[in-house]
């Protein structure tokens, strides 16, 4: 069926009525378009459809940077402009707050400039072997689907963690257990990887050997995660811990590969120094931090004299921001 563009969701889908009226999500269609869809579920209140032909483009349509794009769900909107996908964002954060929240913001500040390409520093990655396939794969959900779309690499992950997407699924198809690891997560400090792999049965010694051997000769702290959180381990390669700094701000910060961290490392430093800008923090001056993590805020205000209150929920990163500040001589009550 043909249907017009009128709005975008939250998850980048396009918002449009059918002939009776009815809402139907279109995936990769934008505000503006005409496009032909093919239904693929009904519901009560809403359908959900495919864009399959674009017959009026907007004029902010780009051609997708990744090849997997469309069948991964890592990325929902790379077919639009990237100040256009700023902009879409905004509109949607504006919508909750009025609708959510009853509040209309008196002024927007203006979007911090950012890479959109190999940016993010942590990514949570399936795995899944395929036997008509016959090997593992080793990433994000396809779109609209529970399988592991078939990706060789990933341009918005940092290229540190990209580079190792072909060589890990090569790795754990080459385990006993691979059908019993779910999940890794991997992670980049600023000169470290590190990689957690989650596993629902014991590896064996052939196992660990492999494993051993991938993380030295891929210079990957290798961590492994039998159950809960409190079952992680360091397993093998290089045993220091990831790190990253906020030189303009004189603090540094050590965290675990579960951890969580903001996953854009150059955007959360400008967004750190528009706080401190913002704040103007005064020596001696009570702040209050939270939801404070790791201490990613709180620190910088420290540095300048204030007195700081950091809360946080997850006791472990309570454990992470008490540690980063003792060590660095800054007083903090998390």
């Amino acid at each position: 069926m043909e249907l017009s563009i009128g709005d975008l969701t939250h998850d980048g889908r396009g918002v449009a009525r059918d002939e009776g009226g009815k809402t139907v999500f279109v995936t990769g269609a934008l505000p503006g378009e005409r496009v032909v869809t093919r239904r693929v579920k009904r519901g009560r209140r809403y359908d959900e459809a495919v864009a399959l032909e674009v017959l009026e483009a907007s004029p902010q349509r780009v051609q997708p940077a990744c090849p997997h794009y469309g069948q991964c769900s890592g990325c929902v909107l790379q077919h639009l402009a990237h100040p256009q996908q700023l902009q879409a964002k905004q509109h949607v954060l504006a919508e909750n707050l009025q609708r959510l929240g009853g509040v209309t913001p008196e002024r927007w500040l203006d979007p911090l400039p950012s890479q959109p390409w190999g940016y993010r520093r942590r990514a949570r990655l399936s795995v899944r072997f395929v036997a008509k396939k016959g090997r593992t794969l080793v990433g994000f959900r396809e779109l609209n689907a529970s399988f592991v779309a078939d990706i060789q690499q990933c341009p918005v992950l940092d290229p540190r963690l990209s580079a190792l997407l072909p060589p890990l699924a090569e790795c754990i198809d080459g385990l006993s257990l691979r059908a019993a690891i779910p999940q890794v997560e991997v992670s980049a400090g600023d000169t470290q990887v590190a990689m957690l792999i989650r596993h629902l049965q014991p590896p064996t010694v052939d196992d660990e050997a492999r494993l051993r051997s991938f993380a030295e000769t891929h210079s990957v702290a290798l961590y492994l995660q039998s159950a809960g959180p409190d079952s992680v381990r360091w397993f093998a390669g290089a045993p220091a811990g990831l790190s990253y700094a906020l030189p303009d701000e004189g603090v540094d910060y050590d965290f675990g590969p579960s951890d969580f961290i903001q996953v854009n490392a150059g955007l959360n430093q400008a967004m750190v120094a528009q706080a401190m800008a913002q704040l103007d923090p005064q020596p001696g001056e009570a702040i209050l931090d939270l939801f404070c993590g790791l201490g990613n805020f709180s620190l910088p205000l420290a540095r300048r004299g204030a007195r700081v209150t950091g809360v946080e929920g997850s006791p472990e990163l309570v454990a992470r921001a008490r540690a980063n500040a003792e060590r660095q001589g800054l007083s903090v009550d998390f």
